[in-house]
């Protein structure tokens, strides 16, 4: 995997100092901030550059990106199927997740779904990306607000006034609740969120009139899926955070994406999710979306030859992506749709990044003086149930925050960054409310570690190492 990926294979791309070249290439823990990119994603945005003709490989680019993203988080059956491939979904492109969120908070606004007796129900441990525009929104039309926190009675308050909050779903979701905003899995928390779950109990105790707004921006790398079951309504991604180019990529329910676009009448997915763009996108962002979803059946398919003469191991692995995804993948020397392809991909990649996972926390755990900043359990969609994935191996993504209570986070990090090993500390664009309710307000931020299927156990011995090191450690 390493191999195609040209951050650890080419010696030229960052300069390293001699300490850090006696150990070898640096170890990068910030993929939560920004993924590097395969080598074929960077090829495809190289050459689209060669050849600009706007009306022909310009649109024809637009048309692609969109089926793949949706093959790649919507599971689209086949090659085939894509934006019209799949009617019920469609694909609409931005700048990033923020802009995508901040344009469809706006429109729920201005074409009158959001009006002055309706509420919105926000996650505590969303990034903000979905959390000031629903903010925003209900301060233009005089909508309630109301946090789904992580831990138990936590009160918030606003502009003096204290806002309604549990960390229970049902205690908060009514007739008049208009927006649920979630993350799929938080970037400081790193727990995933049973998405299937949260938007049957939306869709039911609000009569479908409820609109379920996911941010998967942190979780699609790792799952590379938006959710089984019940979809959302809304869930958006940022392709830089999911090995890709700088492209934002809002998924959408096409009843719901009709209803905010005040469109009556049939309009095909391509012409109704332009509805929702502004002028020329990204081309060259265009060719590099289709190029990784080839990353990814490429992924898949390799993963299956490796165990070609392995009975038992690919027999293990067809279990596995079959009670992961609910695909049945057949055998035969290679599986043939894009579908098989990508849910082999995606075990594969959970397998790795939860044995890196393990690793670094078990090491952490033993540190006293290091606080884990991750999910007590609380945060639940019922008060008989949870708001996790049955599925164990999926329940958590390989992020990892936490503190120390003698050296500051800006200085683990500092240290760790002139050893070789990338990583970040800051607040990470958390809410406040979140910072609150973990009782992190005296921290200056939180380190964080954020793995990916191309890192190995080497990174995380060398990192131990690095961390050891540390005075009063």
């Amino acid at each position: 995997v390493r191999s195609q990926f040209p951050y650890f294979s080419d010696s030229t791309i960052t300069s390293l100092s001699s300490a850090e070249a006696s150990m070898g290439r640096n170890i990068f823990l910030e993929s939560g901030g920004g993924a590097q990119v395969p080598r074929v994603v960077i090829n495809a945005m190289t050459t689209s550059l060669m050849n600009r003709d706007r009306s022909i490989v310009g649109a024809k680019y637009l048309s692609e990106a969109r089926k793949s993203i949706a093959s790649l988080l919507a599971g689209s059956r086949s090659e085939e199927e894509g934006q019209e491939g799949n009617e019920d979904q469609i694909v609409i492109m931005g700048a990033n997740a923020t802009s995508l969120i901040d344009m469809l908070a706006r429109m729920y606004c201005e074409n009158g779904i959001l009006s002055k007796d309706d509420e919105i129900v926000i996650a505590s441990e969303n990034h903000l990306a979905n959390v000031t525009p629903w903010i925003k929104a209900a301060e233009s039309v005089g909508a309630k607000i109301k946090w789904w926190t992580v831990t138990k009675c936590q009160q918030h308050q606003r502009n003096g006034a204290v806002e309604s909050s549990s960390s229970v779903l049902s205690d908060l979701v009514n007739e008049r609740t208009r927006i649920v905003a979630v993350s799929h899995a938080s970037n400081i928390i790193g727990r995933v969120r049973d998405i299937s779950s949260i938007c049957s109990f939306v869709n039911q105790v609000t009569r479908n009139k409820g609109h379920v707004v996911v941010d998967g921006v942190a979780a699609a790398p790792h799952l590379l899926s938006c959710g089984s079951g019940t979809k959302p309504d809304w869930y958006v991604v940022s392709l830089h955070k999911l090995f890709g180019p700088h492209l934002g990529c809002l998924l959408g329910n096409r009843s719901v994406a009709l209803q905010v676009a005040n469109i009556e009448g049939h309009l095909s997915n391509e012409k109704l999710s332009r509805k929702f763009e502004m002028g020329t996108m990204n081309y060259e962002a265009c060719a590099g979306a289709i190029a990784l979803n080839e990353y990814f059946n490429d992924l898949g398919i390799e993963a299956w030859r490796r165990y070609g003469d392995n009975h038992s191991q690919k027999q293990k692995l067809r279990i596995m992506t079959t009670q992961a995804s609910g695909d049945q993948v057949e055998e035969r020397s290679c599986p043939l749709s894009n579908s098989a392809r990508l849910s082999i991909a995606r075990t594969c990649i959970v397998q790795v990044e939860t044995g890196l996972l393990n690793s670094i926390l078990g090491y952490l755990r033993k540190i006293s003086r290091v606080r884990i900043i991750e999910d007590i359990g609380d945060m639940k969609v019922t008060h008989d149930g949870d708001c996790i994935p049955h599925t164990s191996n999926e329940q958590r993504i390989p992020i990892v925050t936490f503190v120390h209570e003698v050296i500051p986070s800006s200085q683990i990090v500092e240290h760790c960054r002139d050893h070789g090993v990338v990583c970040r500390a800051c607040k990470f664009l958390s809410t406040i409310e979140l910072w609150d309710e973990m009782n992190l307000t005296q921290y200056d931020g939180v380190v964080r570690f954020s793995f990916a299927h191309y890192n190995n156990i080497s990174d995380i011995k060398r990192t131990i190492n690095v961390l050891e090191m540390l005075e009063e450690w």
